[in-house]
């Protein structure tokens, strides 16, 4: 019963590095999907707040024109 268990861990011993690296790689998968997330987010928010900005701009001239007649 503990020949599979010690060739099982003789067998991650050897292969350290390549199981370092495999996950390593999964990890950097994550964390790219989830900032490609966020800049996503984060650029359909900057599109929402300039057309408010614009809308805002337009309705201050508006103002200012009658303001001033």
């Amino acid at each position: 019963m503990c020949k599979p268990i010690r060739d099982y861990l003789n067998l991650t011993r050897d292969y350290t590095r390549e199981i370092i690296t495999f996950g390593g790689l999964c990890l950097m998968c994550v964390v790219y999907s989830d900032f490609k997330q966020l800049a996503q987010t984060q650029a359909s928010t900057a599109a929402h707040t300039v057309e408010v900005l614009r809308s805002m701009d337009a309705r201050l001239s508006n103002l200012e024109q009658h303001t001033l007649r």
